[in-house]
């Protein structure tokens, strides 16, 4: 006689109990089998297997340069500069053109621009945003088995490629934009609890000084969901004063 936890209606009911499979998440894993299931084909029909090696390299450092917090950025790049792109495959900047004007024609990325006041030259940054691969997951959440309800805009797009399990981060105040940092309570309590202790901790308002201009050559707002996070890494890399 077969015991009824080995029983096969036992096991089919227990199949049933369980709750289905979690959606997958945007991550350089899903980005890499999206390189060899769609890229590379793709390229190799239009271009020269050497050239479409260059795109495939070069849409791998863009998928390094994506945003790893929430707002709607797991398909977009930082700003980065052609010059900045030029610099790290060692070509010219007119190459980088070429070959992202190339992908973007093919539909792989889209190339949002973005002004910086301090230069003379307009677009001088440009975000670019991994078009290619965000509708190819949208297709892969759509085709997701033993999903509940069908796969929400939300999921897709405003997750981080590494989630974390903290707290909403817009319940934070914006940043002090100038000032001394000691005289608010709570960014200054933050500072306090990852600053180096003791004799060695740096002065709080020289660290707020760097990290104001830090977030500014970086275009982040101080009111960013991300500066949190960023004044905590940042009090914790302080060196202690010796």
């Amino acid at each position: 006689m077969i015991p009824r936890a080995l029983s096969p209606a036992f096991l089919k009911d227990q199949r049933q109990m369980s709750p289905p499979s979690s959606a997958p998440k945007p991550g350089s894993a899903s980005f890499r089998t999206y390189l060899e299931d769609v890229v590379r084909p793709l390229l190799k029909a239009h271009v020269s297997r050497a050239q479409a090696s260059v795109m495939i390299d070069l849409l791998g450092f863009l998928e390094q340069q994506r945003y790893d917090f929430s707002g709607g950025r797991a398909f977009q790049t930082r700003p980065l500069s052609n010059a900045a792109l030029a610099e790290r495959f060692s070509v010219t900047v007119r190459s980088i053109r070429r070959w992202l004007a190339d992908l973007e024609s093919l539909g792989l990325i889209a190339r949002e621009y973005r002004k910086n006041p301090h230069h003379r030259y307009k677009n001088l940054l440009n975000r670019v945003r991994l078009k290619g691969f965000c509708d190819w997951f949208k297709r892969k959440l759509q085709a997701t088995p033993d999903s509940l309800s069908p796969p929400k805009k939300k999921d897709f797009q405003d997750k981080s490629i590494t989630p974390e399990n903290h707290r909403d981060q817009k319940s934070a105040p914006p940043f002090p934009a100038s000032g001394a940092i000691r005289y608010d309570a709570y960014w200054a309590s933050l500072a306090l609890r990852h600053l180096p202790d003791g004799r060695s901790r740096p002065c709080m308002n020289c660290i707020a000084e760097k990290f104001r201009g830090n977030l500014k050559r970086h275009s982040i707002g101080f009111d960013h969901p991300s500066v949190e996070k960023r004044w905590i890494n940042f009090c914790a890399a302080a060196r202690p004063v010796t």
